[in-house]
């Protein structure tokens, strides 16, 4: 077999105990906000498709196009397709939640492999695993990685993009470039974030490969937004006034509130980014992300040696220091626009998921460089079986750089984007310090969970803030919550509920929920770590 045949099958084994890793502990978590949304809309997009095989004249009108894809939520077309397409084969192996959240574990599945590919071709497979391994011990990225949400599917495929934009430099390929142009009309496809692609790829082709610049700009220019518009149906008819209403929709989206130690914000400060995923990130990643950072500037990328020679991309030197500029230069585009004082900052990470990617790279070439040089001087001390000893020694400094962000994914399990690091004194520090300990109503699970096995028939909980009331009704839907108990919101219904129910969000806190904390101790709460993420307090009595 083949180097690159042997790194495919490899990539391709990745890619399936990913996916099967995620697909056995996806319905563990409970809805984000959005899932709900996005959810329906898939369902729609199913019922749609099954109508485009039996009718396609009146599914290809406006009025079907309209009633099914119609941008009430104003996200474009890609991820509802995914959903709708894998949902329903899922189901038959998967429990619902993880079924209807099949396709965003199949897009952080292909993402691993693709950091596979794109590591192992330029540094070696020891800082391939150990990227992917720091990607997904992650724990914030690892919950994100299982919702049926706009940020990670457009994390997994920015990150394909630039992947099929680095191989379009090293064999200056139409192929690739066409490939990566699709692509990147599949992360527009998935949140508006993507827009930013072309920022990091054209400076860097600039420097590294000008004579792939022809290819990756005509690709992109139109295969981009053919496979945008391709993928959202709603336009297809109306394309110019629908395309600026969407576009004007998140020119000026609304801002939401966040608590940034003990102040409330509408807009949080420029560097909530950078202290938000340094205080969220296990420390022993974090420090290998660094000393990756550091290797790869030691490269000596200097612009003067900078061109677009193709015998230059067949040196191994040579593509580490293209593919370091790429990641590092990518790593700086996403911390700026996400630091801008205009750009919203809010829910922890998730707004900016797409730079973990490249930081999880910079720890696997961190712990790949520290592997190596424990590996050839353990071979040094054995040498009557010095490969193996290599090997070992290598795979010695992987599991132990790993185990320790890995132990705090099960530590957290399934609560990880309540994760906080020791660089704030864990949640507990957190908590202490002014942090939202909860940000996205998964933990309104907990509560349902235990409504089921303490509630009397036909007991009535008034869930806060009154968005979230719509979540226990979706449990309720899905057979999740018992169908006897009922749910209702707004101040007006407290009165008639036997139960009162909020997560431990200061931000959202209301009158209400502050006046329950202050008077009243509660009957049930979800303690991770000894802080509360979610409040039942009985009402009858």
């Amino acid at each position: 077999m083949s180097e690159g045949g042997r790194r495919g099958l490899e990539a391709t084994l990745i890619a399936l105990a990913v996916l099967v890793t995620l697909a056995l502990t996806a319905h563990h978590y409970g809805l984000g906000y959005d899932e709900p949304v996005y959810m329906s809309r898939a369902q729609e997009a199913r019922i749609w498709l099954s109508l485009l095989v039996l009718a396609p004249g009146e599914a290809l009108g406006d009025a079907a196009i309209t009633r099914y894809w119609h941008a009430r939520d104003e996200q474009p077309g890609f991820l509802k397709l995914v959903g709708a397409l894998t949902t329903g084969p899922a189901s038959a192996v998967l429990p619902v939640l993880g079924a209807l959240r099949a396709g965003t574990l199949l897009l952080v599945a292909t993402l691993c492999a693709s950091m596979y590919l794109f590591v192992a071709s330029v540094w070696g497979r020891a800082e391939a695993l150990a990227s992917v391994g720091a990607l997904l011990t992650m724990p914030r990225v690892f919950a994100h990685s299982h919702l049926f949400a706009l940020d990670a599917p457009v994390m997994a495929t920015t990150f394909m993009t630039l992947h099929l934009l680095f191989l379009t430099a090293r064999e200056r390929s139409w192929g690739w470039a066409a490939l990566a142009g699709a692509t990147w009309g599949i992360a527009l496809g998935c949140k508006v974030n993507a827009v930013f692609v072309p920022i990091i790829a054209l400076p860097w082709l600039l420097l590294c490969a000008r004579d792939a610049v022809v290819p990756a700009l005509v690709c992109g220019a139109t295969l981009g937004p053919l496979t945008f518009f391709a993928t959202w149906p709603w336009l297809w008819h109306d394309t110019w006034p629908r395309l600026l209403a969407y576009l004007q929709f998140h020119a000026h989206h609304w801002q939401i509130n966040v608590t940034y130690f003990g102040r409330k914000y509408q807009v949080a400060p420029w560097h909530y980014p950078i202290v938000m995923s340094a205080i969220t990130m296990p420390p022993a990643t974090l420090v290998a992300a660094i000393l990756g950072a550091w290797r790869m500037i030691r490269e000596r990328a200097a612009t003067a040696e900078m061109g677009a020679q193709r015998e230059r991309w067949q040196d191994p030197s040579w593509r580490r220091r293209a593919a370091g500029a790429l990641l590092i230069w990518g790593l700086a585009v996403n911390y700026l626009f996400a630091s801008l004082p205009s750009t919203p900052k809010y829910t922890g990470c998730r707004l900016f998921l797409p730079v973990f990617p490249f930081i999880a790279i910079a720890a696997g070439v961190g712990i790949g460089w520290v592997a190596r040089i424990v590996g050839n001087w353990a071979a040094a001390h054995s040498p009557e079986n010095a490969q193996r000893t290599r090997s070992l020694a290598m795979a010695m400094v992987l599991a132990l750089a790993l185990v320790g962000p890995a132990r705090a994914v099960v530590d957290f399990h399934p609560h990880e984007l309540s994760y906080y690091n020791m660089f704030i004194g864990g949640l507990p520090g957190a908590a202490r310090a002014g942090m939202e300990v909860t940000y996205w109503g998964e933990t309104y699970l907990d509560a349902a969970l235990w409504l089921n096995r303490n509630a009397p028939r036909g007991a009535v909980a008034w869930i806060e803030p009154p968005g979230c009331e719509s979540m226990m009704g979706v449990y309720r839907n899905l057979g999740i919550l018992r169908r006897d108990i009922r749910t209702t919101a707004g101040p007006q219904a407290l009165p008639g509920a036997d139960y009162a129910i909020f997560q431990n969000k200061v931000t959202e806190f209301s009158d209400i929920a502050r006046r329950l904390l202050a008077e009243r101790q509660p009957l049930a709460v979800a303690p991770l770590h000894g802080v509360p993420l979610v409040y039942v307090f009985s009402i009858a009595d």
